[in-house]
């Protein structure tokens, strides 16, 4: 098996151990760097960010590098360039597929299978207002976990919003605290894009007062005042904001 393999369904789950629970996911078209193998799984981990656990083998195929990404909101695989015809699969927004030829009005994909050219634009175009894409992800079922517009959670919106913008970031609101911008004044005013942190939870400012997060208590990504998250947590022993990250996109 080679080192580097690549996700080949909509989306992969990385588990904690085989049959295990989940732990995050991957975009079809993503890489995965590869350790041990027993039966089914592979051990291994995230190549955008390192993160580790276990995936199942026939989610991967071998490594191609991808051309373009999927810039709606979905997109349909099909066998055929004919959009009548029954799709093969659908992918999610921001995954990332190898073109290797054009017919009309679609793409010829790597594995001989078509895409509609609408849904595409080239991998190294990016959108800086991370915001904007967080947005798209509203009313999104909460997924502990989870990276894709099927079902996401708070760190998991976090890293698509940015993933759009071209920025890795880690899995985790615990190590993006750490890592992902410059910590302000907790008391300082407060601008779109800026980072809040609680103790396991993360959401981001969409203006001054409104905060876009996934979230359990919802079940789904909203939009919100951030007062109201605020007392809500604290009075569901959530504790206070541990910290305002602020980016520079």
């Amino acid at each position: 098996m080679n080192n580097i393999l690549q996700v080949c369904k909509p989306v992969c789950n990385i588990l904690d151990k085989p049959n295990g629970n989940l732990e995050r996911q991957m975009l079809f078209g993503d890489g995965f760097e590869c350790g041990s193998n027993t039966g089914e799984w592979v051990k291994g981990k995230r190549l955008s960010d390192g993160y580790k656990g276990y995936v199942k083998k026939d989610n991967l195929k071998n490594w191609e590098k991808s051309t373009n990404k999927i810039c709606s909101f979905g997109a349909q695989i099909y066998k055929e360039p004919n959009i009548k015809t029954v799709p093969l699969m659908n992918i999610p927004f921001q995954s990332e597929i190898t073109v290797v030829n054009d017919y009309d009005d679609f793409f010829i994909l790597n594995n001989d299978s078509y895409i509609h050219k609408m849904h595409t634009q080239p991998i190294s175009i990016i959108k800086k207002d991370y915001i904007e894409t967080a947005k798209k992800y509203l009313g999104v079922p909460y997924l502990w976990g989870g990276n894709s517009q099927y079902g996401v959670d708070c760190s998991g919106l976090v890293s698509l919003a940015l993933r759009n913008a071209g920025y890795t970031t880690p899995g985790d609101s615990f190590d993006q605290e750490k890592e992902l911008g410059n910590k302000i004044p907790k008391n300082d005013h407060l601008k779109r894009g800026d980072l809040i942190f609680w103790e396991g939870h993360v959401g981001l400012m969409v203006d001054e007062e409104n905060l876009l997060h996934a979230n359990g208590h919802h079940m789904k990504v909203v939009l919100e005042p951030l007062f109201q998250v605020k007392k809500r947590i604290k009075d569901n022993n959530g504790g206070l904001v541990s910290s305002v990250n602020r980016l520079i996109i």
